[in-house]
């Protein structure tokens, strides 16, 4: 029975101690963020025509520039987001031959 105890102590001081155990989030600063999306961003074979301009600002990246389709612009939204360090994207991109909205 005391170990049952003791077991049910250990999980619950286990559970109490929450981020204490958690993995603390990475800082990067803005220029390895703003290389490691334009890396993931050059990778990406549907991007290959896509002229998208990367900017990063406390971990905080935009997006602008131009891709063949939205769906080229969700892809590098959805890619810049999987950056490690990336804390939100602002989308900027236009597709390309159409005109801006104001």
């Amino acid at each position: 029975m005391t170990f049952k105890r003791s077991l049910a102590v250990l999980v619950l001081a286990a559970g109490l101690s929450g981020g204490a155990l958690a993995p603390k989030p990475v800082v990067l600063d803005d220029e390895s963020i703003f290389a490691a999306v334009e890396e993931v961003l050059r990778g990406a074979r549907a991007l290959a025509a896509a002229r998208i301009t990367v900017r990063s600002q406390d971990g905080f990246v935009t997006l602008g520039g131009s891709a063949d389709s939205v769906k080229d612009i969700a892809t590098a939204v959805r890619l810049a987001s999987s950056v490690r360090g990336v804390t939100g994207v602002s989308n900027e991109i236009r597709v390309a031959d159409r005109p801006w909205r104001a």
